[in-house]
């Protein structure tokens, strides 16, 4: 059973990881990076009527965790 909203894991599992054309520093924590890694995010509750999709990606630094900003064009099309 996967774990629950509320309890983090040690260590998250990666959806996917993408190569950089380029190696570059992550703002965060300063090491230089050549991969992003990539967390799928499902909607666990809401209290409203919802027109936002139930699901999402996440682009991470590999080392630290931090949420980067990156464009994944032809996954963030697909609606749950």
């Amino acid at each position: 059973m996967p774990p629950s909203p509320d309890s983090p894991t040690s260590t998250p599992a990666f959806e996917a990881e993408y190569a950089l054309e380029s190696p570059l520093k992550c703002p965060a924590c300063k090491v230089e990076i050549s991969t992003l890694a990539v967390l799928r995010l499902v909607r666990t509750r809401v209290n409203f009527i919802s027109m936002l999709p139930r699901r999402g990606y996440v682009t991470v630094c590999p080392e630290c965790h931090t949420i980067l900003s990156a464009e994944l064009g032809g996954i963030l099309t697909r609606t749950g």
